[in-house]
Order: C-alpha cells, then structure tokens, then sequence
C-alpha cells in the first residue's frame, strides 16, 4: 500500500509541476521562463523538479506529450459529427484541464523553430497525425464508392489540419467561446472536405 501511495504522490507532484510550467510558458513564452522561474511557481525546490525532469526541454516535451493525446490524429472516424463532436470534447478538456493548454500549444509550435528538440516532436506529432487522418480519409471514401486522387486526399488533411489549428487559436483568445457555434463551425466545414454518404456517387473517373 505504501508503495501503491508513494507512486500516487509521485504522480501528482509531477502533474503539478507540468500543470504549473505550461501557465508560466504560456504568460511569459518558453525561452524567458526557467527552472528557477518553475520552481518559485510551483512553490517547490528544484531536486522536487529535477527528480521527474532534468531540463526544461523535458518539461516542454512531457506538455506536448501530454496534450498529443487531444489531436485529430485521436478520430476514429472522419465525418463531419465525429470530428466536429471530437473539437468540442476536446476543448472541454482544456478547459477542465488548464486555459493555458491552447496557448502552451500555440507557444510550443512558434518555440520549434529554436530548439530542436521541441521541433522534432511537434514535426513527429503533425505527421502521424496527417497520415493518421489520411487513412481516416482514405476509409470514409470506399465506405461511400468514391475516389480521390492522392495529392487531392493529401490537401483535404492539410485543409482540416489548419482549419482545427485555427480553431485552436480562436480558442486560446476566447477561453469562453460558445461550443455550440464551434460544433455547427467544424460540421459544416468537415462536410465540405469528407464525401458524405447520402450523395449520389460520381460518375466513374470523377471525383467530389
């Protein structure tokens, strides 16, 4: 049991100090904040820091980590409901979770083209998510008898890519938005991109 505690506590102390640096990243920016500056917010020693994370690339990489798990490449089906019900899940969550995840993301990305690490792992994730979606894309047009060229499959993820990353955006600048009008937002955009089951299938050798 006390092992069973300990690791809780563990648990706990470093989702604090994550919780507690991707607030200070997002006010302040990655590159002016520093394990001191984490340290004095999170109201701990830096051996408490250093026992879950050696640098602050660490920390970086553990919040990207962590919020990977929020993005589309998460779907398991690409229709216009699903994705515009994932966008809206998945904001609720940033909101349970901190209003500084948006913004930490937002930071993270323009931060990548100085540390290469940080850049690695935002360049690993946006690609397994595109070809996560691809596939997606790729499912949802023999579920309705349709083709696509690939260039033209490859342009539609990068649309949708861009569209959620907008919206995530948006969100960081109105932690209160209206989720109802994001939901009616992503649905009709999505609907534009994924062939729907309902039209009349295309003449052979064309394509939506």
């Amino acid at each position: 049991m006390k092992q069973a505690g300990g690791a809780r506590d563990e648990s706990s102390s470093r989702n604090r100090i994550l919780s507690v640096a991707a607030t200070c990243f997002a006010q302040r920016g990655i590159r002016a904040v520093s394990m001191v500056c984490i340290c004095d917010a999170a109201e701990t020693s830096p051996d408490e820091i250093r026992r879950h994370f050696e640098t602050k690339d660490d920390i970086v990489l553990a919040l990207l980590d962590r919020l990977q798990g929020l993005g589309l490449g998460s779907l398991t089906e690409l229709t216009p409901e699903a994705v515009a019900a994932f966008v809206c899940d998945r904001m609720r969550c940033w909101r349970a979770t901190g209003a500084a995840n948006a913004a930490f993301m937002l930071e993270a990305v323009a931060e990548g083209a100085r540390r290469a690490r940080v850049a690695g792992a935002n360049a690993q994730a946006v690609m397994h998510e595109r070809q996560a979606l691809v596939a997606l894309l790729q499912a949802r047009l023999r579920q309705t008898n349709r083709s696509l060229p690939e260039a033209e499959i490859r342009g539609r993820v990068f649309a949708l890519q861009c569209f959620v990353e907008g919206v995530v955006l948006r969100a960081s600048r109105e932690p209160d938005m209206d989720l109802d009008v994001v939901r009616e937002s992503v649905r009709r955009f999505v609907a534009e991109l994924v062939p729907s089951s309902e039209s009349a299938a295309p003449a052979p050798g064309a394509y939506a």
